[in-house]
């Protein structure tokens, strides 16, 4: 499904954003919410999976690759189906 174009733009501003954050801040903007998905793991590379804010309903489901590098593994724009294996 493509993404209607406030969620296109909210995702490019939020990949502006993570540029310019290390570890900590990106654990701790609040704008952001990223928090880690319990139980779930990315099928292919064993990765523990997070959430990561892109608007009030859209969520991105990421993975943390050797510390410093996110990985943006998919785009949902109903939150609640962001967190269904």
């Amino acid at each position: 499904m493509v993404a209607e174009l406030p969620v296109r733009k909210a995702a490019t501003k939020v990949l502006m954003l993570l540029q310019h954050l290390n570890l900590p801040q990106l654990w701790t903007n609040p704008g952001l919410n990223f928090e880690k998905l319990h139980g779930m793991i990315e099928p292919h590379t064993g990765e523990q999976l997070y959430s990561l804010r892109i608007t009030g309903s859209a969520r991105a489901v990421t993975c943390l690759l050797n510390g410093p590098t996110i990985v943006l593994v998919t785009l949902h724009t109903q939150h609640d189906k962001a967190y269904r294996k």
